[in-house]
């Protein structure tokens, strides 16, 4: 006996069989089982989604020898010949190759002669879309008024190609892409009643590679059993299907993350030796950066990076998430852009190397040139941008040989020199909300005398009075305002008081008075400077407010597990992140043994609106407790019944109040708020 491929053995007999598509079965068992089957149905998808499979299915139901049903016998004559396609009343129609009117006219010829052996004539024509336009217009009257012995199913992969009139005589019923769990879990019972060995991580890879279509999967599938010698494993399913390994999107990445182009170009040669495809290679790694930022949202979002999950949480807690989105952006433009490149790897590189120049670099500021203690020279009146300048230290030193006064003179006149630099070099800020002037940082030697500190101490004290907050005034940011030239001035003339030893006099200090012209500054370099913020207490109290950590979601989740049967039960389920956030975030109801209504919270209605993931749900939950299961979902925001999610928040919350007791009672604590007159921020404590 000739070997028959996966893909024509294992098509699907009956409605329960087919993968997916609920949707569609359901309209159309209603629809035998009320006797309403409408004579035109049109069904469209992508190639190998089951619009051939279902048709020949409902073909089975109409003309069952047990009469019109939703479960068609299989054994009678009528259903055993439609499975091996030689029924005479079922005529299957190639309009890619009958697209002329005379073949549609002969075809239309036949329609009026009753069924030879069935209930009824059903036409299936497939690739609908591909007849002419005579061929639409012969086909329009019979279509909308055909005689009650004759049904017609179309299908077609483009049904934007047919025209409006042939639409509207037909029932339309649109065949989702088959999601890649369902593929796989299809995939994984085939292999297991054909006895093949295979891994789970191949079966992952074969399902993603099918991009939706069940006969693509299991065509792939018999390649990759025939490479295999006779089973199935990832090396040999990744070699056939020339997928890119996960290590070069990763280190890509994280080159990107690092700023390290020479990485990134040693990793895209890396590439190139393996044969990559360039094109899979961005999409991998866009895919990459789409994981990265659905972890930073949810935490427990792995999807297929299950093997990777460090690297991957470290990208997603390092990486800032508008960095994440620049990537995205820019490698999507490189992507749609690679077939207008002259060489394909050239476009690649260029993606990333466009991704790596808009990365913002951390420059280190170019210090100008050190002053001098000299007079300043008269700088220009035409200055540049403002930019804000460090004034440098000054630092005394008294000599061991010395007597005691020339280090108190050379103290005071250094202080005083360096107050008339500073007073020469200041800059005005930019915005008006800073009043305040840097001042130089005086530090202190060990062995100076007493009445050298004392100077100091004094100077100090008035810098801190000068840098007290003051009313807001109006001043012109391009000249000094004279309360601030004033005080300067008698900041120096109180050091030349208190220094007797000073060199200069009252005179030489009245000559040297600031004014608007000497009082302009001179940028002495390019200076580039970061603007940090400066750390208070609001930003420290800010930076506490935190998500739970992941050990603490841990924690959460198997206390709760211990206490509530409905948690227990979604830990034990396989299900993927997203299907997940339905279950945790809904409270079941038992009708009877097997009717579950899920009261869902409305946050998550955008994911239970999904049929595939209630189907997922649905099936998860029936393998778990060995039955089969109809699930119901209702969306329900009454608080008296609590989710998964809730519970969790609630046992948090107790823990927190717990924290906060325990660090009001701790005694530590209570003698640092009486010695100290501390205060607890409570906003700042969390439970471990």
């Amino acid at each position: 006996m000739s070997y028959q491929v996966l893909a024509r053995k294992w098509r699907p007999k009956s409605f329960s069989e087919v993968v997916g598509q609920q949707h569609v079965l359901k309209i159309l068992s209603n629809a035998l089982s009320l006797g309403r089957v409408h004579h035109a149905y049109l069904f469209s998808g992508t190639r190998g989604v089951g619009k051939t499979s279902i048709a020949r299915l409902l073909a089975k139901g109409l003309n069952c020898e047990s009469g019109i049903t939703a479960t068609p016998c299989g054994v009678c004559d009528n259903c055993r010949e439609i499975e091996q396609g030689r029924f005479v009343d079922l005529l299957e129609i190639d309009a890619a190759s009958r697209t002329k009117v005379e073949d549609t006219r002969e075809i239309l010829d036949n329609i009026q002669y009753l069924p030879s052996k069935g209930r009824f004539k059903v036409y299936l024509i497939d690739e609908v879309h591909m007849l002419s336009r005579s061929s639409f217009n012969a086909l329009l009257k019979t279509l909308e008024e055909p005689p009650e012995h004759v049904k017609f199913l179309l299908a077609t992969t483009d049904p934007q190609k047919l025209p409006i009139t042939i639409l509207s005589r037909c029932l339309h019923l649109h065949l989702n892409v088959l999601d890649t769990s369902l593929i796989a879990e299809q995939l994984k019972h085939i292999l297991q009643l054909e006895q093949i060995d295979s891994e789970p991580r191949a079966i992952q890879l074969l399902a993603k590679a099918a991009n939706g279509s069940m006969r693509d999967a299991l065509s792939l599938t018999d390649q990759a059993i025939a490479l295999g010698n006779g089973k199935i494993d990832a090396a040999s399913v990744a070699s056939m299907l020339g997928t890119l390994d996960k290590a070069i999107p990763f280190s890509l990445i994280n080159a990107l993350y690092q700023n390290d182009g020479n990485t990134l170009m040693q990793q895209i040669e890396a590439a190139a030796l393996q044969g990559a495809d360039w094109d899979n290679l961005l999409a991998e790694s866009i895919a990459l950066l789409h994981q990265i930022a659905l972890l930073q949202v949810v935490p427990t979002a792995l999807g297929d990076y299950t093997d990777n999950e460090e690297q991957l949480r470290f990208l997603a807690q390092y990486m800032a998430p508008n960095d994440v989105q620049l990537f995205y952006q820019i490698l999507l433009m490189g992507r749609k852009e690679l077939a207008f490149a002259p060489d394909k790897k050239m476009g690649v590189e260029m993606s990333f190397l466009r991704a790596l120049a808009f990365m913002p670099k951390n420059v280190d500021a170019i210090m100008p040139p050190a002053a001098t203690a000299t007079t300043p020279t008269t700088p220009t009146k035409k200055a540049e941008s403002p930019i804000r300048t460090q004034p440098a230290q000054v630092v005394t030193t008294s000599s061991q040989n010395a007597n005691e006064a020339a280090p108190i003179q050379q103290t005071v006149k250094s202080a005083i020199e360096n107050q008339q630099l500073n007073d020469s070099t200041i800059v005005r800020p930019a915005t008006s909300d800073e009043n305040t002037v840097s001042q130089p940082e005086i530090s202190l030697p060990d062995d100076a005398s007493s009445i050298t500190k004392n100077i100091l101490e004094m100077r100090m004290q008035l810098m801190k009075e000068e840098q007290k907050p003051k009313k807001p005034e109006l001043v012109d940011h391009h000249q000094p305002s004279n309360s601030l030239i004033n005080s300067k001035r008698d900041d120096v003339q109180q050091l030349a008081k208190l220094g007797n030893d000073s060199e200069k006099s009252d005179e030489e200090v009245e000559q040297e008075e600031i004014t608007a012209e000497n009082y302009q500054w001179q940028a002495c370099g390019i200076v580039e400077t970061k603007n940090e913020p400066a750390l208070d207490a609001k930003t420290l109290c800010d930076s506490f407010k935190v998500d739970k950590t992941p050990e603490m979601v841990k924690k959460l989740i198997v206390e709760m597990a211990e206490k509530d049967a409905w948690c227990a039960e979604i830990e034990q389920l396989e299900l993927a992140p997203l299907i997940k956030q339905i279950a945790i975030n809904s409270y079941p109801e038992l009708i009877d043994d097997n009717h579950i209504i899920l009261h869902t919270r409305s946050a998550v209605e955008h994911l239970a609106k999904s049929s595939a993931n209630c189907i997922k749900l649905r099936t998860a939950l029936s393998n778990y407790r060995q039955k089969t299961l109809n699930l119901e979902v209702v969306i329900d925001d009454n608080k008296a019944n609590k989710t998964p999610l809730e519970m969790r928040e609630d046992l948090y919350q107790q823990k927190l109040e717990q924290a906060k007791l325990t660090i009001h009672q701790d005694p530590k604590v209570e003698t640092i708020c009486q010695y100290f007159d501390a205060k607890i921020d409570e906003s700042s404590i969390r439970p471990v």
